[in-house]
């Protein structure tokens, strides 16, 4: 009898271990499931962005004084320089493809004509996105986001998007795929002037940091910020100006400041006074030279 009971306790041992295996499995899987984040802070995920010693960059759509904004012309030089975050900006083609570009119509950075938003991927790729800016750089496509990443993963830089617009949970649930199919969640930030994108975007893809783009630095707005659990806001420089509590406030709730868009030294100089931790630029060359001697 002893010893059936020795062989039954052995014959045991493995469905006992496959049973701990798979429970352990499961933890795993909960642990690591993107969308059970939704219980966390991003702030305790990504951190604020804030610096503490000097001020970031911020490409503004690309490398904007070298090469036409939001092309991969763009991105290849503002890549190359010496910035924290390459800016651009996606809408969604008829069909729901994102893709990058500044306005909501194609008049001004191509030679087509009309909406984006009322053409397809298809038809949006005979468009001519170079020539605009000099003839070095026609035949340049608008570029999909799908494109972009493909650029940016290989390096260390790291990409601010502009979700322009209002956008469905389904159209950021699908945008934030091809982000996390990428391992980017480290080094893409989510931004938007529409609060309903913002929070589907918390909802939906909480492993990523957000920033909340305003036109307003009310108290609303710092509340809101906190609310959402936002790492940055983003405002125009002479906003800022205009509230210079907003950016200690902001910080003292864990929360960074990013100006828009600054192209001299005088900007440069007011949005440092100011305490702005991150400054977009058309220039980032520039910029990264004036950092550099601000530092030495």
């Amino acid at each position: 009898m002893a010893h059936d009971r020795h062989r039954l306790s052995r014959a045991l041992l493995p469905t006992a271990s496959l049973a701990w295996v798979f429970a352990s499995l499961l933890v795993v899987l909960i642990v690591f499931d993107p969308k059970a984040a939704s219980a966390a802070n991003p702030l305790q995920l990504h951190g604020a962005l804030v610096r503490e010693h000097d001020v970031g960059i911020v490409a503004h759509r690309g490398a904007a004084t070298l090469a036409p904004e939001n092309t991969l012309a763009s991105f290849r030089l503002a890549l190359e320089q010496e910035v924290e975050f390459v800016e651009t900006d996606v809408h969604l083609t008829a069909d729901g493809v994102p893709v990058l570009m500044h306005d909501p119509d194609v008049d001004r950075t191509t030679n087509g004509h009309g909406p984006l938003a009322r053409l397809t991927l298809a038809q949006l790729q005979t468009l001519d996105a170079g020539s605009w800016f000099s003839a070095d750089f026609a035949g340049e496509p608008v570029p999909t986001l799908e494109d972009f990443l493909d650029l940016l993963t290989p390096t260390a830089t790291r990409a601010f998007l502009e979700l322009k617009g209002d956008w469905s949970p389904d159209r950021v649930d699908a945008a934030v795929e091809q982000l996390r199919a990428r391992n980017l969640a480290n080094r893409v930030v989510l931004a938007s002037f529409e609060r309903r994108t913002l929070e589907s975007v918390r909802e939906l893809a909480p492993e990523f940091a957000t920033i909340l783009l305003t036109r307003t630095l009310d108290r609303d707005t710092i509340r809101y910020a906190t609310t959402i659990q936002a790492s940055a806001v983003c405002a125009r420089d002479t906003l800022i100006a205009e509230h210079p509590a907003a950016v200690r406030e902001l910080k003292a709730a864990g929360i960074g400041t990013i100006a828009y868009t600054l192209n001299s030294e005088r900007q440069w100089a007011r949005a440092e006074k100011l305490g702005v931790h991150f400054f977009v630029t058309d220039d980032a060359a520039a910029l990264s030279e004036w950092r550099d001697q601000r530092s030495a």
